[in-house]
């Protein structure tokens, strides 16, 4: 199997989501075209955040795609040269209210999905307290929530979050 060859790839615009359309040569010599969702290099960061008592931090959020209210991890999008472990920090002060007062740890990293530019950063934070109040980005609405490590997992498992590949990186610490 060969890789496919890039022929031409342009930044297009729906509403307010970043697609870029990407034309490629197959490896049989025929051409086909892919629309493929977030800008070029675009990056996340999102954080398991465990409280002194090992309870995590949920964000609670209604979610359009799903339409329906999540569990999610604290996360959002890395700003052009930021690093995506100051911004999984930044993330969780402003969608929680807290802070980690030790280093995160670094989880791993994963392309969203076959048909995204997105690459996600996941990481670990201990010791949480709770130190500030939100500060939401436009259309956010969070409700926190504290939850055992245990619901955590089984939210993973049954599709009440997103970021359910975090729990996945996480889960022998989790489990430890």
């Amino acid at each position: 199997m060969q890789a496919w060859k890039k022929l031409s790839e342009k930044p297009a615009k729906f509403g307010w989501r970043d697609l870029v359309v990407k034309n490629y040569q197959l490896p049989d010599g025929g051409e086909h075209e892919f629309v493929t969702i977030n800008r070029t290099g675009q990056k996340s960061a999102a954080v398991i955040a465990l409280t002194p008592d090992n309870q995590v931090i949920i964000s609670y959020q209604y979610r359009p795609g799903p339409d329906r209210f999540m569990s999610d991890i604290p996360g959002g999008g890395v700003e052009d040269g930021e690093d995506p472990a100051l911004a999984a920090r930044r993330e969780l002060l402003e969608e929680t209210g807290y802070t980690s007062p030790n280093e995160l740890e670094y989880l791993g990293c994963i392309s969203r999905d076959a048909y995204s530019n997105e690459t996600s950063y996941y990481y670990l934070a201990t010791n949480c307290l709770l130190t500030d109040l939100q500060k939401f980005d436009d259309g956010e609405c969070v409700e926190v929530m504290l939850i055992s490590k245990q619901q955590l997992i089984e939210n993973a498992k049954t599709n009440q979050m997103t970021d359910a590949v975090a729990v996945l990186l996480a889960l022998d610490k989790l489990q430890a």
